[in-house]
């Protein structure tokens, strides 16, 4: 039986068409690089977010000794508990909508969310880190959306309630509670809300089963300015 160009270390034959050159205007790089300008930023404690002005994109890294989170748990800040943006005024309204640069969407966005886990009975706000980018909203959500598909941040795609806010209206009571408020408790208007079917159990054991498979970077998020990544396989 012959072997596979993988299995021998033979290098695969490079793909023919548009696939066997590097296009910086495809969709998918011009989110990567905007993904790798947000990576090369500075983590900075999420309690501690200064003041800075415009929209743009973000990721919450966590470094505590929570149980449930210890296969990301690290300073190196590799794989992110979320990732989010925050877009400028008026783009969810259909309004005329604001310039990337100005208010202060994303940083009111990270405050936000620091006090929620503040408020959360078994996180601490100070086991949380934030990377974030003031971006131009036409480019964000590709870039997020490539960090939810390739690292599954855990708190995007399995404890779905993060980035949820108060609805108001007395529509609370006709939900179920975010499955992120039932695992972690402590903010009064989710505490208020009917719980989810079984509880926490179930999600607990949801958490532990996805990060025993996406507690590390896949080979696709790889890459940099000027390296390879998933979009430019076959560098010269």
């Amino acid at each position: 039986m012959s072997e596979s160009p993988e299995s021998s270390g033979a290098i695969p034959p490079a793909p023919a068409g548009r696939d066997s050159i590097y296009d910086p205007l495809r969709r998918e790089n011009l989110g990567r690089s905007v993904l790798w300008a947000l990576v090369s930023t500075q983590a900075v404690p999420l309690g501690e977010i200064p003041d800075f002005r415009g929209s743009g994109i973000y990721a919450i890294y966590y470094t505590g000794d929570h149980e449930l989170y210890q296969p990301i748990s690290s300073s190196m800040f590799h794989i992110p508990i979320y990732v989010g943006k925050a877009d400028p005024k008026g783009s969810r309204k259909g309004e005329t909508v604001g310039h990337a640069w100005e208010g202060h969407k994303l940083r009111d966005r990270l405050r936000a969310h620091s006090r929620k886990i503040d408020k959360a009975l078994d996180l601490e706000l100070g086991h949380f880190h934030a990377r974030f980018l003031p971006a131009d909203d036409l480019f964000t959500p590709m870039a997020e959306r490539l960090m939810i598909s390739e690292l599954r941040p855990v708190w995007n795609v399995v404890l779905e309630g993060f980035g949820v806010n108060r609805q108001g209206s007395g529509r609370e009571s006709n939900q179920l509670r975010p499955k992120w408020h039932e695992l972690h408790p402590g903010v009064e208007w989710a505490d208020g809300m009917p719980g989810q079917p079984g509880g926490a159990a179930p999600l607990h054991a949801a958490v532990v089963a996805h990060l025993k498979l996406h507690s590390t970077p896949p080979a696709s998020a790889e890459g940099g300015p000027g390296q390879p990544g998933i979009t430019d396989p076959h560098p010269v």
